[in-house]
């Protein structure tokens, strides 16, 4: 299991960045070098490209009573992935420099979380979904108080994770599941009512096992 920092709450915010930041790709990276885990259509080889980019950020909340982590659940409305649990975020635009900005604007369209507040730390692999997008993870602390407002055309409720549970390996399932000829690992665990699975599970899981090796260097 992956203890987190003990301290007073002043040094708490750096006191994360220091436990999370090693176990990350760092924020300039080159992305060419970056591994990519996730879903491959079948007939293509490892060489294949999504049609497009996108950016999700896996916020962290740094409150006084201790850290979360914040999820979203699509809308119904949304033509992919709707009623899931997901992370704020979402493709490039035209504004965007790269998916970090990306992944940020979004937040602040989705959840309503001032950009200033959030601080990213570093990025995961690279995720291709089976909706055809390639995803970048980003690892970010945001500043606390916050004050949510969901855009309810794309998300329909937000909730948040104690971070040492959310890190906690003991919570997930894997499951091989069959889907174009192929056998999959899918990951889920529950949070109270929610079932957070797929895509969604697997960044986090990525996020454990990085954060496992770190430790054991």
């Amino acid at each position: 299991m992956i203890e987190l920092p003990d301290c007073p709450e002043t040094e708490f915010f750096s006191s994360l960045s220091e436990l999370l930041t090693p176990a990350l790709h760092s924020l300039d990276v080159d992305r060419r070098q970056l591994p990519i885990r996730g879903y491959r259509p079948p007939g293509h080889s490892r060489d294949y490209i999504p049609p497009r980019t996108a950016g999700v950020l896996l916020p962290i909340l740094c409150h006084p009573t201790g850290p979360t982590m914040l999820f979203t659940v699509r809308s119904l409305n949304l033509g992919n992935h709707p009623g899931q649990v997901s992370f704020p975020g979402g493709g490039i635009e035209h504004v965007d420099q790269d998916e970090i900005a990306a992944s940020v604007r979004e937040t602040h369209e989705e959840v309503g979380i001032n950009p200033i507040q959030v601080s990213p730390l570093g990025v995961l692999d690279y995720f291709d979904t089976i909706s055809g997008y390639r995803v970048l993870p980003v690892v970010g602390l945001v500043e606390t108080p916050v004050s949510l407002m969901l855009d309810s055309k794309e998300v329909s409720e937000s909730f948040e994770v104690p971070l040492n549970d959310v890190l906690d390996r003991v919570h997930y399932q894997m499951q091989l599941v069959e889907y174009g000829g192929k056998q999959h690992k899918v990951y889920s665990r529950q949070w109270q009512q929610h079932n957070i699975w797929g895509a969604t599970a697997a960044i986090l899981i990525d996020l454990i096992n990085k954060l496992e090796n770190q430790k054991l260097k």
